[in-house]
């Protein structure tokens, strides 16, 4: 090879490696804002569910404790709904509807769900 010859070949991979720096370099730019973007959709996602939680526990507490009969009295409204021969057989089943009749007709809760709901 000739010192021409090799001046020419030194002079593509000169040309080649500036492509391939400019190449590296917008991929390194498209890294950074994938990153920043990345990390700013991740805060627009999280940021209201954080904040609801916050805000709306004292209003969701207020409800838990109008509906709090019913859940009380739900395991025994779900057995009896489980074994509907033995409504027929024995009176336990008859108190367990008479229980739940008397969570809905509980003068207290009934005014916090006036309460809640009429606000």
């Amino acid at each position: 090879m000739t010192d021409e010859e090799l001046r020419q070949i030194i002079k593509e991979n000169k040309q080649v490696l500036d492509d391939i720096d400019k190449r590296m370099h917008r991929i390194e730019k498209k890294f950074v804002w994938n990153t920043i973007f990345g990390f700013i959709k991740t805060t627009i996602i999280l940021a209201p569910l954080i904040i609801g939680a916050i805000y709306l526990t004292p209003l969701l507490k207020d409800y838990v404790k109008i509906f709090e009969p019913i859940f009380r009295n739900l395991p025994a409204t779900l057995q009896n709904l489980a074994k509907p021969a033995d409504v027929n057989n024995s009176g336990t089943a008859a108190s367990d509807t008479d229980l739940m009749l008397e969570s809905f007709c509980d003068p207290e809760a009934r005014q916090l769900m006036v309460d809640q709901l009429c606000k």
